[in-house]
């Protein structure tokens, strides 16, 4: 296959159109976003295996430079082409921007959950300040009536 000529490259679109995606390696990685996807689900009401799982996200965007400086030295072995330039763009693209995305999606449920606990513990406090009123007027009103019934 030709290599991709580069002056044609005006934009992120047209850069994926470049892309061969029917090598196969691809149903592979789009099968490991997908798991990732899913564990991000499945855990949401796991906040600790989240945070886990957060954390092997972000470690795995931290790699993505190791992992296409790899990439680019055997991409023949698992690719038609190779995609694993010097700068990154690719690998930005298909490895990083998913598990980032992920991370995002971790990170807005972690605010749902926050402002839903502390929506959860104004109302009890609201409703403990209720509750200890009513029982300071219950209070008063047995004083009133026993003063009523001692005159």
């Amino acid at each position: 296959m030709d290599p991709i000529n580069t002056t044609q490259i005006t934009g992120l679109w047209t850069y994926l159109e470049t892309v061969d995606w029917s090598d196969p390696w691809f149903s592979g990685l789009l099968a490991f976003h997908l798991v990732m996807f899913a564990i991000t689900f499945l855990t949401r009401n796991h906040q600790m295996f989240q945070a886990v799982h957060f954390v092997i996200l972000l470690m795995l965007v931290y790699s993505a430079e190791s992992i296409n400086e790899l990439a680019a030295q055997y991409w023949s072995s698992f690719s038609k082409q190779q995609y694993f330039d010097s700068k990154g763009l690719f690998i930005s693209v298909v490895w990083s921007t998913p598990l980032l995305i992920n991370t995002l999606i971790i990170v807005m449920s972690w605010i749902l959950t926050s402002s839903q606990l502390m929506v959860s513990a104004g109302r009890l406090k609201i409703e403990m300040e209720k509750r200890k009123q009513n029982a300071v007027e219950r209070k008063n009103e047995k004083e009133k009536s026993a003063k009523r019934k001692a005159e």
